[in-house]
């Protein structure tokens, strides 16, 4: 009983001191201002289908390109940040992330929605890999509290990605979806002034102790941890695969095969992520507790028995039910995941540990949307959710062996 008192107690302390550090504080905002797009973007395919008369393959071809996007902006954002530093990269991303918001309230044929939505998720993906450098190096300890930081980040962060559904079906009860891009045009602007105005780290140098125990290492070992990392990445491409294959018409079997209106599939996949924020914050405390690849494995097996009940679900209340379940086991483990990221990447080299993470996951998730297209055309869109577990399968077989 003391233990957790104690317990409770350093992680209260730990997130009061966390939540005083500027830098925290600034770049967490602005990273959640930045996911506001995100799932938004995937509610509204319905209503992009109905608007611009796509059919299904090219409704599965805008996650594709999205996906695309990301990837592009996953390698620059490394390469541009050795080259012109974090600040600048920010910066360019918010601002160009709001004149695009602006632009898309005025969109009126297929291929201008299809330019200005990857234009969206290019400048977001611009900004994660300097955004989670910088907050993995804002804890004190970070040997320790690696992944309670990261963790509290990413839990910031989903508050945004729950926003921007649930604005957008509370908005589309009254006015029509191009207002909320408008509207959210505005934070993301905003945030640009204090990310300009914060002080940036000074680059950390290694202390001798940790410096001779690198030297120490044998080859062996080294060459272990670059199997792992490789390992890992596969792993996370192929759960990228099984994520993605679902989540681009996840709002359309609402809407399709449950009779829920877009404006409240919006809101129901809005509630899902805004769970996730209590998932990311769980889980980076318990990973610390019980140890990364314990709970990155309970996690995954949980969201994969989740999403096989949500999808043989015979009401509306046990499919709110079961998707909430499943987005709150799918983000306990990011915090783990970007955790352990950074353990196999130096200080100086971990926006480019991060690119190869965003930049692997998209390359292998790329043409999911296009195989659950295929999929949907050919025996209905149920069948999804069959393709989607094997993908999952696959990743956490492959994680056990990466670490």
């Amino acid at each position: 009983m003391l233990r957790n008192i104690l317990s409770l107690r350093n992680n209260f302390s730990f997130y009061a001191k966390i939540t005083g550090n500027r830098r925290f504080n600034v770049i967490s905002l602005s990273h959640m201002f930045t996911h506001v797009f995100d799932m938004m973007n995937l509610a509204l395919i319905p209503v992009f289908t109905n608007e611009f008369d796509l059919t299904t393959m090219q409704a599965g071809m805008l996650s594709t390109i999205f996906i695309i996007s990301s990837m592009v902006a996953s390698v620059s954002s490394g390469v541009l940040v050795n080259k012109f530093g974090d600040k600048p990269i920010m910066i360019t991303s918010l601002l160009v992330m709001g004149i695009v918001s602006i632009l898309t309230s005025r969109v009126n044929t297929y291929l201008m929605l299809v330019v200005d939505l990857s234009l969206l998720y290019f400048a977001s993906r611009l900004f994660c890999p300097p955004a989670l450098s910088i907050i993995s190096e804002s804890c004190d300890n970070c040997k320790l509290d690696r992944g309670k930081t990261v963790g509290f980040h990413v839990s910031i962060v989903s508050i945004g990605i729950a926003f921007g559904p649930i604005f957008l079906g509370l908005l589309m009860q009254y006015y029509a979806w191009r207002l909320a891009y408008l509207i959210l045009a505005v934070p993301v602007l905003f945030s640009i002034f204090p990310i300009a105005s914060m002080k940036m780290p000074s680059p950390q140098q290694e202390t001798t102790d940790e410096i001779d125990v690198e030297k120490s290492q044998s080859s062996k070992l080294s060459a272990f941890r670059t199997l792992g990392f490789i390992l890992t990445l596969a792993a996370l491409g192929f759960r990228s695969i099984g994520l993605q294959g679902v989540s681009t018409f996840m709002t359309t079997y609402l809407t399709a095969e449950k009779g829920l209106s877009t404006s409240i599939s919006s809101i129901f996949y809005g509630i899902g992520s805004g769970v996730g924020i209590i998932g990311v914050a769980l889980g980076g405390i318990l990973s610390d507790k019980i140890g990364e690849k314990r709970w990155i494995t309970l996690t995954w097996i949980g969201g994969i028995l989740s999403l096989l009940a949500f999808s043989v679900s015979p009401s509306v209340s046990a499919l709110a039910f079961f998707f909430i379940l499943y987005s709150l086991f799918n983000s306990g483990s990011v915090a783990p995941v970007m955790s352990l990221v950074a353990k196999f990447t130096s200080q100086n080299r971990r926006s480019l540990g991060y690119t190869l993470y965003f930049f692997s996951s998209s390359l292998m998730s790329a043409f999911s949307p296009l195989i659950s297209a295929r999929i949907i055309d050919m025996s209905g869109i149920w069948y999804i959710f069959p393709f989607a577990l094997v993908m999952l399968s696959v990743s956490i077989l492959l994680i056990q062996k990466a670490i």
